[in-house]
């Protein structure tokens, strides 16, 4: 028997981001991969009874990833877009008609069932925060499936309730609760709440210690430890807690979050075996990245947004960490130049390709990060691709009769995810400029910074893609 929660549970979170942050209209390969490693998940548990859980939330991510499919075929008017809606109707009558189910897997079908029906289009983001809001079992441990040769060895017998203690964590940060990689400012004090769920005490323990964990260097942080004394009235007992944390010194943009893991230990030590399971929120990734001290853009909202890509970006396993470096040293650039195009009219009239990339390529050369490294017209997969920086490759688009929005850059990434496959990677960037005529304000222009996954397959290409907005109205023009 192996405590399995830490390495599957993230797989959970990531697939109920996916779920919960998908654009209306598509999303379908992002939530393919997650359903994938929800499924991968499973497989660590062996035999225990929560796999069959995360086998039919994995089964209900691929449905809702041909429901996105569906959406996205309708509003773009595709030939037989309900092709997807049949697929997602056929896997979920599959679903359904397992009478094993325990009742997450119930709660699960159920939630699904309008898909049985007469579905309509704008109903799916529903269907998707149902899925998302059920309560799925805590589970902990997995059971090696051993393919019923020989006898079950002594980590497959049960475990006997008086022979573990589990401890639940639940960390708040300011009094927010704690993300998968929270952000902190460095060189304040900030609030750290615990709140704790221990499904019993030994007799012979006095108190309960939750101390930190970490291979940072104790100088650069200060963390709490929490101590419980031995509570009255029977398990399972809860107790919160408040301590005060700081970090001390700011992190490099590139470098990878602090890790610090909370770890449980019952005192004095008992002189018999007394196991205690740390479960829930036991690791804390936290971000000191500090842009308003040192500023990527100039533009505090898209150095906000950068950082939050370059995480998203960090969760993908088959990404390298010097792609993602790479990518986001053309970022910083990119980022200054698509404020510009708002702040200063940057590109006040129509241009066409040619002239976007000779702007672009001067303004790219000018950077003392880039300069010559930054390649043209380089041969791929038997198309030339526009610029190239460090093999991440650099496709550039220009539009000068109608109005972009950012989902419309989909049509656009295509391409770029061709180059990027061409060339090895995982990644590729693709810069649009919207320089059509306008008769409405322009966007935020952090909306026009977004990632599509663009599916391939067998595993997705993530296209960077960056709107630059052009051909903007006066203001005073707006209120005629």
């Amino acid at each position: 028997m192996n405590v399995v929660l830490a390495q599957t549970f993230p797989s959970r979170v990531a697939a109920i981001e996916a779920v919960t942050a998908q654009p209306r209209y598509a999303g379908g390969a992002e939530l393919r991969a997650r359903a994938e490693a929800v499924a991968a998940a499973a497989e660590l548990y062996g035999k225990a009874e929560a796999a069959k859980d995360w086998r039919t939330f994995a089964a209900a991510l691929e449905i809702l990833g041909l429901l996105a499919d569906w959406s996205e075929a309708v509003h773009i008017a595709a030939v037989d877009a309900d092709r997807f809606l049949r697929a997602a109707r056929l896997r979920y009558r599959s679903l359904a008609s397992d009478d094993a189910h325990g009742a997450y897997a119930v709660a699960l079908v159920t939630a699904l069932a309008p898909i049985d029906g007469e579905l309509d289009v704008d109903a799916v983001p529903i269907l998707g925060a149902a899925i998302a809001e059920l309560e799925m079992p805590v589970a902990i441990f997995g059971i090696e499936d051993r393919g019923g040769f020989g006898p079950p060895a002594a980590d497959d017998l049960p475990v006997k309730p008086d022979e573990i203690a589990v401890a639940f964590l639940e960390f708040s940060i300011d009094g927010k609760p704690a993300e998968t990689c929270h952000s902190l400012s460095a060189g304040q004090v900030h609030d750290l709440d615990l709140t704790i769920r221990v499904s019993r005490w030994p007799d012979d323990a006095e108190r309960l210690v939750i101390a930190p964990v970490s291979i940072e260097p104790t100088s650069t942080w200060d963390f709490p430890t929490f101590e419980f004394p031995r509570p009255d009235g029977p398990a399972p007992f809860t107790f919160q807690r408040q301590g005060r944390m700081a970090l001390h010194a700011s992190q490099g943009f590139n470098a990878r979050p602090l890790e610090f893991r909370y770890a449980a230990e019952f005192q004095p030590r008992l002189e018999r075996d007394e196991t205690v399971v740390v479960a829930g929120q036991r690791t804390l990734r936290l971000d000191g990245t500090d842009t308003s001290r040192h500023p990527l853009t100039g533009y505090g909202e898209l150095d906000a947004k950068i950082v939050q890509l370059r995480e998203r970006l960090r969760l993908e396993p088959l990404i390298s960490e010097t792609d993602i470096c790479d990518l986001l040293a053309l970022l910083t650039p990119v980022g200054n130049l698509m404020g510009q195009a708002v702040q200063d009219k940057r590109y006040p009239k129509p241009i066409d390709e040619a002239a976007f990339q000779a702007d672009f390529q001067s303004f790219l050369r000018a950077n003392a990060a880039i300069g010559s490294e930054l390649e043209v017209q380089g041969q791929v997969t038997g198309g030339k691709v526009d610029l190239t920086f460090r093999g991440i490759r650099i496709e550039l688009k220009s539009e000068q009769s109608k109005r972009l929005l950012p989902d419309d850059c989909k049509q656009f990434a295509g391409q770029a995810a061709s180059y990027a496959v061409g060339s090895g990677r995982r990644v590729a960037l693709l810069c649009v400029l919207d320089c059509s005529v306008k008769s409405t304000p322009p966007f935020p222009v952090t909306d026009g910074l977004t990632i599509i996954p663009v599916e391939t397959g067998t595993s997705p290409i993530y296209v960077v893609t960056c709107l630059l907005q052009g051909g903007l109205a006066r203001p005073s023009d707006l209120s005629r």
